[in-house]
């Protein structure tokens, strides 16, 4: 009964996000997304009547042309079909690839053949590695992060494992509510987490359970 309840919590809880994912995407795209095009259109045609372009107008278009990408970016991500097609290994893949294009770390992670789960769980499973990576990347001042997947017949594992620092003592018996949300995500899927520190790093140890086809 208790599966059955959070299976069903789980879906009303997915509809009502892809609702109101629906409803902002469209808010960005239609609103926001105009204004911040017009204001560049503006800026081009400030440009065009100066003989010379400060760079204080330069360095502004172009930081105004990456915010309207990043918007039309996340305006996707919104999108209820693409929801429906989410799909684990490109979007990790494009994460890492965001986080590998900044200086002072490295993330490894060579993708698999094939995620056994649904689009919808491969979301709420997707957000707890973006957590994990997040949580390394603030507090663990690792050089490297390695993500690796291995599966059998009845287990699929994340394990989200870095060269950093490690965690204080107790955590994450006293942790905040990424860590929470990470506990109770997993225990949506039907699996666990589990962490591992000392001072040569830390681990994040995501399994699952796969349903007999």
């Amino acid at each position: 009964m208790q599966q059955a309840f959070s299976q069903q919590l789980l879906q009303s809880q997915i509809e009502t996000q892809e609702e109101t994912f629906s409803t902002i995407g469209k808010e960005l795209h239609d609103n926001i997304g105009q204004l911040l095009n017009s204001t560049k259109l503006l800026i081009g045609v400030t440009q065009r009547t100066l003989k010379e372009h400060p760079d204080t107008l330069k360095i502004a278009d172009e930081t105004l042309g990456t915010a309207i990408h990043e918007l039309r970016a996340l305006s996707k991500s919104m999108n209820k079909e693409w929801l429906q097609q989410f799909n684990l290994l490109e979007n990790l893949d494009t994460e890492v690839k965001r986080i590998n294009a900044t200086d002072g770390m490295q993330l490894h992670f060579s993708p698999i053949g094939n995620i056994p789960f649904k689009n919808d769980e491969q979301i709420i499973l997707f957000r707890i590695v973006q957590e994990a990576l997040q949580n390394a990347i603030k507090h663990a001042n690792a050089k490297n992060i390695h993500i690796n997947f291995t599966e059998n017949a009845s287990l699929f594992s994340i394990s989200i494992v870095d060269d950093g620092q490690g965690m204080m003592e107790n955590y994450p018996t006293k942790s905040g509510t990424g860590i929470t949300n990470m506990r109770y995500r997993a225990e949506l899927l039907g699996g666990n987490i589990q962490w591992q520190s000392d001072k040569k790093g830390t681990s994040v140890i995501i399994q699952l359970p796969i349903e007999p086809i």
